[in-house]
């Protein structure tokens, strides 16, 4: 029957599965930075930089917090040389800020949601591994007082340091190729060293936003939290 009152047919066509947007391979090995990624340092970290900076060299405390932040990802020392390249004072500015640091980042701890990731991870055969372009010894601290069984955990110090040195250890130590391998960090000089070193990599954004990853990486996924990074992979 036609008109206004006939009911329209039922549609008897199977429902269509949204489509889901292919994952990332599960990694052998899970590279992951620790300031600012596994642990909410950076604001006290660029707080240290910004009153070393400006006790030593005389710059405008916002402008030195600026400075820190756009720069971080690498040792401070190697901050600093980018800031005030060539100046003397850059090697008493490095040891001030570094023999701070430990006392103030020893207290700071993942949150739990970073930690039941890193567990389900492991759960599922992924190695994690710290890598740090903070000083071996504060690394190492933060792996014994974590909660959480690391399956390496490197610094800078000793050789070490994160981009081809910290990869070629994972290499040797899990006999794991760079192709097995992803490396997550909150920073723009993280996402360069994974560019550099043929690693596929996850920004977590907060110390820079979600924009300037997609800007300066486009295609690279980009992740609120650490513990997001989960839902990443088939």
């Amino acid at each position: 029957m036609e008109g206004p009152l006939a009911r329209p047919l039922l549609d008897t066509r199977p429902a269509v599965a949204p489509h889901r947007r292919r994952g990332l391979p599960l990694p052998a090995v899970l590279l992951c930075d620790l300031d600012g990624t596994l642990i909410d340092t950076m604001p006290i970290l660029a707080d240290l930089a910004a009153t070393v900076i400006t006790d030593e060299f005389g710059m405008p405390r916002s402008l030195a917090r600026e400075l820190y932040l756009a720069t971080c990802g690498l040792p401070f020392c190697q901050q600093l040389e980018a800031i005030c390249a060539g100046d003397a004072r850059n090697a008493a500015a490095a040891d001030r800020f570094e023999a701070a640091k430990p006392a103030l980042c020893r207290s700071a701890r993942m949150p739990a949601d970073t930690r039941r990731a890193l567990i389900t991870l492991q759960g599922r055969g992924v190695r994690i591994v710290v890598s740090s372009n903070n000083g071996t010894d504060n690394v190492a601290a933060f792996a014994a007082d974590s909660g959480f069984a690391f399956d390496l955990a490197l610094g800078y110090g000793d050789g070490l340091a994160k981009g081809g040195p910290h990869i070629a250890r994972a290499e040797q130590v899990f006999r794991a190729s760079r192709g097995e391998m992803v490396f997550v960090g909150d920073s723009l000089h993280d996402g360069e060293i994974a560019a550099v070193e043929s690693l596929p990599f996850v920004g977590v954004a907060g110390t820079f936003s979600r924009d300037r990853f997609t800007l300066r990486f486009p295609g690279v996924p980009v992740v609120s939290r650490f513990a997001d990074v989960v839902d990443l992979f088939d």
